[in-house]
């Protein structure tokens, strides 16, 4: 596929606007009497090409062609971040705003379903056309002028489908005050459980060594994203775990119907996330950033230090994507359509608690637990300069 270019994405908007055009002017045809349409199907497609198929390629077109303004600068994260917004602002509208006007509605699931993931799903293959190209030729794309404000952007735009929740106990409960509370527990025991960590690595054969200055992580978009992860994959692969381990038993911590199940699988990895992500989220960074390394006097061996295997098989993509893909259908009972509402439900209660937590960490606590570490650890003796093997 061709990297993203304005004129290309010109044309894909193009194309979009004559697959609308086309569906209205069918369905037009049909009313009047031009045509004569015996099957069903053909109001079906009519509708289709209107409402769906011609505002997603009109969306995927608009996407490409803003990634395609700038490439290199990474313009495609605007089309990430639009795609975004639309959704969650047009799926907000739909259950605030009262629309009884048939366009109206349409229009806006439009912008939900067909409009917002084209965007986002423009923005996605920019990036790794994009990222792919620049990596064969050996050159790195330039930081976007406003990727440190764009996590903030993407953290806000996962709220605003929770507006209709603000006056009731749910937001607080589910969302605001787990987010809070996982970042609050990572400020204080995170710097302090890293130093435990890495003094029981130290005996006499094993010395810990500066290899590196220290390298605090930016809370650009990608970073906290990427970060994002991790809390919520360990929360996710926690729970799915011990409920696979109880199902053997038969044994049945998440019943109910479908949507009390799911509940009861997201608190519980709501609390998994709060509780647990503290050795696979900020210990982990913390190990990464630090520049620290174990080396290894008899064995002339330097490695950087690294969290449990177990726990980062917790944190493996095909336990992030599997687990609740299956756990989801599973009380879904095969309904395609419910297991996909509440896998997106699911979904988005626990990325927007772990983003929300991830970015507090970083903005707020990253650094001063770098330099903590970093001073306890000489301050006792545990840290010395590099050796040259």
């Amino acid at each position: 596929m061709a990297e993203p270019s304005p004129r290309t994405g010109a044309t894909i908007v193009f194309a979009g606007i004559l697959l609308s055009v086309s569906g209205y002017l069918l369905q037009d045809a049909a009313l009047s009497g031009l045509i004569t349409v015996v099957a069903g199907w053909f109001t079906r497609l009519t509708s289709l090409l209107m409402f769906d198929v011609g505002p997603a390629v009109m969306g995927f077109g608009l996407g490409w062609l803003l990634a395609g303004l700038h490439p290199m600068r990474k313009w495609y994260l605007y089309s990430c971040v639009a795609g975004l917004i639309v959704s969650t602002t047009a799926f907000t509208a739909t259950s605030i705003v009262s629309v009884d006007s048939f366009i109206v509605s349409a229009v806006l699931l439009s912008l939900t379903w067909a409009v917002g993931p084209a965007l986002l799903l423009a923005g996605v293959v920019s990036a790794t056309l994009v990222n792919r190209r620049a990596a064969k030729h050996g050159v790195k794309p330039s930081p976007n002028p406003h990727e440190d404000i764009l996590d903030v952007v993407v953290i806000v735009a996962l709220y605003i489908p929770l507006i209709p929740l603000m006056n009731s106990e749910a937001f607080y409960i589910r969302y605001l005050l787990p987010a809070l509370f996982t970042w609050v527990f990572w400020h204080v025991f995170a710097d302090r459980f890293t130093v435990y960590l890495l003094r029981r690595q130290i005996n006499q054969k094993i010395r810990l060594v500066a290899a590196e200055p220290p390298s605090p992580e930016e809370t650009t978009l990608m970073n906290v994203v990427s970060r994002s992860y991790y809390p919520m994959a360990f929360g996710i692969g926690v729970t799915t775990t011990i409920t696979s381990i109880l199902d053997l038993l038969n044994i049945r911590i998440f019943g109910g119907d479908p949507f009390a199940a799911t509940a009861g699988a997201a608190i519980a990895s709501i609390a998994a996330i709060a509780a647990g992500s503290l050795y696979v989220g900020p210990v982990l960074w913390l190990f990464e950033d630090l520049g620290v390394r174990i080396f290894d006097t008899v064995k002339r061996v330097m490695k950087p230090p690294a969290i449990h295997s177990l726990a980062d098989e917790m944190v493996e993509i095909y336990t992030f994507i599997f687990s609740p893909i299956g756990f989801t259908f599973t009380v879904a009972d095969g309904d395609l359509l419910l297991a996909l509402v509440l896998l997106g439900l699911t979904f988005h209660l626990l990325i927007t608690i772990s983003m929300t937590s991830t970015y507090l960490y970083l903005r707020f606590s990253a650094h001063q637990h770098l330099h903590r570490v970093l001073s306890k650890l000489t301050e006792k003796g545990l840290l010395t300069p590099y050796i040259r093997l």
